[in-house]
């Protein structure tokens, strides 16, 4: 065999054949985790579509859409294929132990499914064809200060054409950095995602993230072939990841992998945005995720805690990007365990200010949906307690009570749930009309606000399969508890969500939790309706809207007075 050392610098003529080592970021890795520090204390969590409603406190890895399935590599040479050795160094030069690196992944460059072959004390082998590939694996090392560092070796093109052995030396990458330029702060996690055009798609390859400063590091690659090198860092007050006052989300990419992976940002250049985390008339605590969404189907966001609410942060983003955001809110011990979820995607264009916030009401059904079946049974979703801008979890909870039911009008039952807002698997109704209904009773020990909700909607079935379930979204002035002056005069605005263009309103007020209702007049303001009513002397405003032939839709305490 003839054997070179890797430098980790671009396009190799050799030999060579793939599965992410070790991290939860490669969840169809067929191996586990090796046992450092690195890997055990900040081993982000995998959230999928079936854990949606799920939040963590801790990194997340959120993945789209389907995900490539790994192979192992045979270690006898096959017919027609050829031999590969590889030998990992750590960044003593050393040969690599199994807790320090554990996995080889290999891309084939035409698209075909990756593979990938365990590494066993610095020692990897197995069979594969002729062809090109994308190598990389990761190395995790106690470094002489007693940190622990991680270094990613990657080869965008190997070029196989006989048997071969090599070596990937971590000693060969070079640090990431990260600083801004406020005193304190300090970086409380760092990911890099190296990212391949593969036959015309876009792969996110691998991810990993430091513990915090120059513990992570990456070899050096060219741009050929459609290499993107991406970073992203949460920066807090010196790295704690709970009572920051502020935190910096900074990102960046670049075509290649450079050889000064220095990520830096002055404030002036950031978006400056004020957050602003209301309680829902209770006690309750607030936790925090954002990531960059590249495109590539995975986002990793990092978690930072809020504390008690209500509360004003200030939180920078680089600008120009997509920011994937979450926010939960719990009960005061910031336990988790049960807790609303709400989530949206902010691309702030310039630098500069701006302001948010989380948890404001009133707060009500969006994105609803019934998808017909097309094979996996007719489904049904709405996030029931969205707030303006951001969608709520769908997902049961012991808080969350109710059913949910599609009926054709002659009362013939198509599906029923014991979920509120969702359903699954229906049968899918032949073309006709029907009414899909959501009931929902809720008992959160930090909210006294959503407490039930009433939702009709009048469906029309023919040949579409997914059919967007219109609602009302409001908007309209509250405290940071949720509350409004008693005894004043309310303003109100309604946006009709996936409703036909021209359709008017209907819209009640009850200051009795539903017992009683009074009709309000609506008055068109561009395309969003508004309309003003006076406070009660005490208690709760609930709100009842009616589009006809299109949804019906009651909230019981849709805000609270003061």
């Amino acid at each position: 065999m003839a054997k070179r050392t890797l430098m980790g610098l671009g396009v190799v003529a050799l030999v060579a054949g793939p599965v992410p080592h070790a991290l939860a970021t490669a969840p169809h890795a067929p191996v586990a985790a090796p046992p450092s520090p690195v890997a055990a204390s900040h081993r982000p969590v995998i959230v999928g579509s079936a854990e949606q409603g799920t939040f963590h406190r801790g990194t997340v890895m959120r993945q789209r859409g389907e995900q490539p399935t790994f192979r192992r590599l045979q270690r006898a040479a096959a017919a027609g294929e050829h031999r590969l050795e590889v030998t990992v160094l750590n960044r003593d030069g050393a040969v690599a132990t199994s807790d320090e690196t554990n996995w080889l992944s290999i891309w084939p460059l035409d698209g075909s499914d990756p593979a990938g072959t365990e590494v066993d004390n610095g020692h990897g082998e197995g069979s594969l064809p002729a062809g090109d590939y994308s190598l990389n694996a990761e190395v995790d090392h106690q470094e002489a200060d007693g940190t622990w560092s991680r270094t990613i070796i990657w080869l965008p093109k190997v070029t196989v054409t006989g048997d071969v052995s090599l070596t990937l030396d971590a000693r060969t990458a070079n640090p990431v950095q990260v600083t801004v330029d406020k005193a304190g702060a300090r970086p409380a996690g760092t990911e890099v995602d190296l990212v391949q055009r593969i036959a015309g798609r876009r792969r996110h390859l691998t991810g990993t993230f430091g513990l915090a400063g120059d513990h992570l590091y990456v070899t050096p690659a060219s741009a050929e072939g459609g290499t993107e090198y991406e970073v992203q860092s949460l920066l807090t007050q010196n790295g704690k990841t709970e009572g920051s006052p502020y935190a910096y989300n900074i990102a960046s990419k670049a075509a290649g992998v450079p050889a000064d992976l220095t990520l830096s940002a002055r404030t002036k250049d950031l978006a400056a945005v004020k957050v602003r985390y209301a309680s829902e008339g209770r006690p309750g605590c607030a936790g925090a995720h954002a990531g960059v969404d590249w495109g590539t189907g995975s986002v990793l966001s990092f978690y930072w805690g809020a504390g008690a609410v209500p509360t004003t942060r200030t939180e920078y983003y680089t600008p120009g990007l997509d920011w994937l955001r979450d926010e939960a809110l719990t009960t005061a011990d910031c336990a988790f365990d049960e807790n609303d979820i709400r989530t949206r995607t902010d691309r702030f264009p310039t630098a500069g200010a701006y302001t948010r916030s989380w948890n404001k009401g009133p707060l009500g059904p969006a994105d609803g949906r019934l998808i017909l079946d097309t094979g996996n049974g007719t489904g049904f979703s709405a996030a029931m307690l969205s707030e303006r801008g951001a969608l709520s979890n769908i997902r049961r909870y012991s808080f969350l009570k109710g059913d949910s039911a599609l009926v054709s009008l002659s009362g013939e039952s198509i599906g029923q749930s014991v979920v509120p807002g969702y359903g699954r698997i229906w049968a899918r109704p032949e073309p006709g009309r029907y009414t899909l209904t959501t009931n929902a009773t809720r008992s959160a020990p930090w909210s006294d606000l959503a407490t039930s909700q009433h939702v009709v909607w009048d469906v029309m079935v023919g040949q579409d399969d997914i059919i967007k379930l219109p609602t009302v979204e409001y908007r309209t002035a509250l405290d940071d508890e949720n509350r409004a002056p008693a005894n004043t005069t309310q303003t109100l605005t309604l946006t009709l969500q996936q409703a036909k263009a021209g359709v008017k309103p209907t819209l009640w007020t009850s200051f009795d939790d539903g017992e009683s209702w009074t009709p309000v007049s609506v008055s068109a303001d561009g395309d969003r309706w508004t309309a003003s009513f006076r406070n009660p002397a005490k208690g709760f405003v609930s709100l009842r809207t009616k589009i006809d032939g299109a949804v019906d839709q009651t909230v019981i305490r849709a805000y609270g007075l003061r």
